[in-house]
């Protein structure tokens, strides 16, 4: 799992673009970690939401493969909603499987700044190969 997890946030792939780490993951939960740049700001100068749904897919995927893993799981579903503005802030996801079933594992994610504050919420689900 480990050589897995290096080669998912190796150069040149987009957790790395955009700076992300992988702080935990094990026993159905995953925290990724996004320092903040101004590259992800959009036009009004405030976190890009793309960015934060990205954050929450990744995180709840990193999950999802601590439950099942080998075996892979695309996301075949995912609902975002934006509590907060987020401006110069470092930002930590933590995603936990909800339910693994045989075909489809559901999972709910929480962003949050380094202040604690809830920026975002997420529910996904991801299709067990």
């Amino acid at each position: 799992m480990e050589e897995m997890q290096a080669e998912a946030f190796a150069p040149g792939l987009l957790p790395a673009h955009l700076g992300m780490s992988l702080d935990r993951c094990g026993d159905g939960s995953a925290v990724v970690c996004l320092p903040f740049r101004a590259e992800h700001r959009q036009h009004l100068g405030v976190l890009q939401g793309g960015v934060i749904a990205t954050l929450i897919d990744v995180a709840m995927a990193w999950a999802v493969t601590s439950s099942i893993h080998p075996r892979l799981a695309p996301t075949v579903d995912l609902h975002v909603q934006y509590l907060r503005p987020v401006v110069d802030s470092d930002l930590a996801c933590e995603a936990v499987v909800v339910r693994a079933g045989r075909s489809v594992v559901t999972t709910r994610a929480e962003v949050t700044t380094t202040e604690g504050t809830l920026v975002a919420v997420g529910i996904g689900s991801f299709l067990v190969r």
